[in-house]
């Protein structure tokens, strides 16, 4: 079956609220629409760009990037349905946001996530992010990583 990366555009908003509701409760989260996570109904605002992974006509996974400042952005939402994992589009999505988020010139990207994650963490240690300090208040989160977006010899 085809898989294919596309901009988020608001004609998805009833099949990405739809791969939400199964796929946050895979990784022991409940999606709140009305509540915390209302910014999935107004993604053009939230966020700098937000893909969503299709295979056919059915959202598989997503993943985004939002600008914390000028110099600054953050990963967001890389979730990807459990029959997929192992199979590399993981990867794939979190090296699209990087290489979005260099391309914007960002220097740094930032990204929050639960000890209990640890498939994920291992993918984000893999492609170079490292643990920092908390650099936000959400109260779920008790892991906080970075990657360095330019390296000295680049800039």
């Amino acid at each position: 079956m085809a898989k294919q990366m596309v901009e988020y555009s608001k004609k998805f908003e009833l099949p990405l609220i739809t791969f939400l509701e199964k796929c946050l409760p895979q990784s022991g989260r409940v999606l709140d629409i009305r509540g915390r996570h209302s910014f999935y109904l107004d993604i053009a605002n939230q966020f700098k760009v937000f893909w969503c992974l299709f295979e056919d006509e059915k959202i598989i996974g997503t993943v985004a990037v939002k600008e914390l400042d000028e110099e600054n952005c953050e990963l967001k939402s890389l979730y990807l349905l459990e029959e997929y994992h192992g199979l590399g589009y993981g990867k794939a999505m979190l090296e699209k946001a990087v290489s979005f988020a260099k391309e914007v010139g960002y220097h740094r990207m930032y990204l929050d996530s639960l000890s209990t994650s640890t498939k994920a963490l291992g993918l984000y240690s893999r492609v170079g992010f490292v643990d920092t300090e908390r650099y936000n208040q959400n109260v779920r989160s008790d892991v906080f990583m970075v990657l360095e977006l330019h390296t000295k010899c680049e800039e």
